[in-house]
Formats: structure tokens, C-alpha cells, sequence
């Protein structure tokens, strides 16, 4: 009636939403990322973590990023979407943390005096 052709602008109007859709793509996977790390819960503000290669204190946690501390001072913006789907380690998820140390002793010194010291 207004004398466009309807299947030309359907192709259009479709290509235009899969070009948006590529286009938001990472933005939305940030966007679900965030709402799973928001519901979940596998960090907190203030843990101390290793994720993505980057590890340090987490400062904030927003819907489409995480900002965190590095020990050197260094605000580092990690993308909810990867740092959701990869493996993290949150070094403040429990109370105590185990270390191991190893010394060594000669065998001519006297064991009992090296273990009371």
C-alpha cells in the first residue's frame, strides 16, 4: 500500500537484526556472565582471586564487569561473560588456608634439637 516491496523490507529489516545481534553479542554474554556471578555468588567484594590471569583483591562487581585490585595497585576490568565460564580460585573462600613448607637438615645435626627449635 505505501508501495514498498514487502520481502525487500523484510531482508532489510532482517539483516539489520542479525547485524545488532552480532554487534550486542558480547555485550549480552557480559550481561548473562553478570547475572549468573550476581546469583551464584562465587566471589564477593573484597575475596582475594585468580581468574583470567589476573589475580588481586575484587573492588567491584557490576553487571557487565568485575573491577579488581592487583597487589601492585593495578585496577584491572575483567568481563563478566569469560569470568563467569572459565575456572577461578578464591583464595578468601575459606577461613584457613594451608602452606606447605620444606626444610632441610644435615645428617650430622641433631634432628630432636632442629625440631624443638
Amino acid at each position: 500500500m505505501v508501495g514498498i516491496e514487502v520481502t525487500s523490507f523484510i531482508a532489510i529489516l532482517g539483516a539489520a537484526g542479525l547485524a545488532i545481534g552480532l554487534a550486542l553479542s558480547g555485550t549480552l554474554q557480559n550481561f548473562a556472565g553478570g547475572v549468573m556471578i550476581l546469583i551464584f555468588r562465587p566471589f564477593k567484594t573484597g575475596d582475594y582471586i585468580d581468574a583470567l590471569g589476573y589475580n588481586g583483591t575484587i573492588s567491584e562487581i557490576q553487571i557487565f564487569v568485575t573491577v579488581l585490585k592487583t597487589p601492585d595497585n593495578k585496577t584491572v576490568i575483567l568481563p563478566n561473560g569469560p569470568l563467569a565460564s572459565s575456572s577461578l580460585t578464591n583464595y578468601s573462600a575459606q577461613p584457613t588456608r594451608r602452606v606447605d613448607m620444606t626444610f632441610g637438615i644435615a645428617y650430622t645435626d641433631n634432628i630432636d634439637k632442629a625440631k624443638n627449635s
